[in-house]
C-alpha cells in the first residue's frame, strides 16, 4: 500500500469538504443577511434616484427619492409637489437598488412628526386613501390619525375635497393606517 498516496487523497478530500462547508456557510450567511433587509433599507439606497411606485390603493407616485425612513418615503414629484408615502401602503416599486445602511446614532422622524410639522406650517395637503381624498390643512395629529380641516372645493381645477359624499367642509379624521399618500407643495 502506498501510504503517501492514501494520506494525500484523504487530505484532498478533507480539504474539499472544508471548502464545501465554508461555501455552504457563506451562502447561508448571505441568505440570512438578505432576509434581514427591509424595504426601508432598500429605499435608503435609492435616495437621490428616480423611482416609480404604486400604493395598495393604486395611487401612482413618480419622482426622486428625497428621504427614506423606517415608516415612510418622501418623493419629490417635481414642480414643488412632494409625496410622503407610508412604507406600509407601498405595493410596487421600480427600480429599487440594494440596501443602504441605516444611519446610526440619531433619532429618526416618524410620519406623525412630519405631519405635525406640516400642521405647524399651515401647508395645504391632500391625504389620499383607497376610500378617497381629503384636501385641506392638518389641524391635529394623533398616534394613529390626523385631523384635516377641509377647506371646501377649490374653484374650477377639478380637485375633490372628499370622495363618497362626505362633508366638503369641517374636520375629517383620516386613519394613518389607511393613508396611501400625503401630498403637499
Amino acid at each position: 500500500m502506498d501510504w503517501d498516496c492514501l494520506l494525500a487523497d484523504l487530505e484532498s478530500r478533507f480539504e474539499a469538504e472544508h471548502r464545501s462547508s465554508i461555501a455552504a456557510q457563506a451562502a447561508d450567511l448571505a441568505e440570512a443577511e438578505t432576509a434581514a433587509v427591509r424595504l426601508a433599507d432598500r429605499l435608503r439606497g435609492a435616495v437621490g434616484r428616480a423611482i416609480r411606485l404604486r400604493t395598495r390603493g393604486g395611487v401612482p407616485v413618480e419622482g426622486a427619492v428625497v428621504r427614506a425612513e423606517d415608516g415612510f418615503v418622501l418623493v419629490d414629484e417635481g414642480d414643488g409637489l412632494q409625496a410622503l408615502v407610508p412604507i406600509d401602503s407601498l405595493a410596487f416599486l421600480a427600480p429599487l437598488p440594494g440596501p443602504a445602511p441605516e444611519p446610526g446614532g440619531r433619532r429618526r422622524p416618524t410620519i406623525q412628526a412630519v405631519a405635525r410639522e406640516l400642521a405647524r406650517t399651515g401647508a395645504r395637503v391632500r391625504a389620499m386613501t383607497p376610500a378617497g381624498d381629503v384636501i385641506g390643512r392638518i389641524g391635529r395629529v394623533g398616534a394613529d390619525y390626523l385631523d384635516v380641516v377641509v377647506d371646501g372645493p377649490r374653484g374650477g381645477n377639478g380637485e375633490r375635497s372628499l370622495a363618497g359624499g362626505a362633508p366638503r367642509t369641517g374636520v375629517v379624521t383620516v386613519a394613518l393606517g389607511a393613508l396611501d399618500v400625503l401630498r403637499s407643495r
